[in-house]
């Protein structure tokens, strides 16, 4: 890239969901603990290593725990403002989450 190259130069702007654009309200200890999972273990990993019946029964109270978590979110402080400075210079946004799509929506519309 050139010296002079800068921020605003470019077109294309991808990020991070929860923590990013979002305050962080996630409390994966808190999840874990909820879910019967260990502590330090990878939650998504250990539900989808498990027998098909428990696996189904901790995904779906995993996404009530999301669809909650989406529900209450709140943009970080600036985000809006930046959101809209962007796509007022007609720039490509995307985002990128571990979450659903639908939880993704939720957060968004919160």
């Amino acid at each position: 890239m050139p010296d002079n190259y800068t921020l605003l130069q470019r077109k294309y702007w991808i990020f991070d969901l929860d923590g990013t654009l979002t305050v962080a309200v996630h409390d994966f200890n808190a999840i874990r603990n909820e879910l019967g999972i260990p502590a330090g273990q990878p939650i998504l990993k250990t539900i989808e290593s498990l027998p098909e019946n428990e696996s189904l029964a901790l995904q779906q109270k995993l996404q009530e725990i999301e669809e909650n978590l989406a529900r209450n979110a709140r943009p970080a402080k600036g985000v809006k403002n930046l959101l809209e400075a962007l796509h007022r210079r007609n720039y490509h946004l995307g985002i990128l989450t571990l979450n659903s799509r639908e939880n993704a929506w939720l957060t968004l519309e919160a």
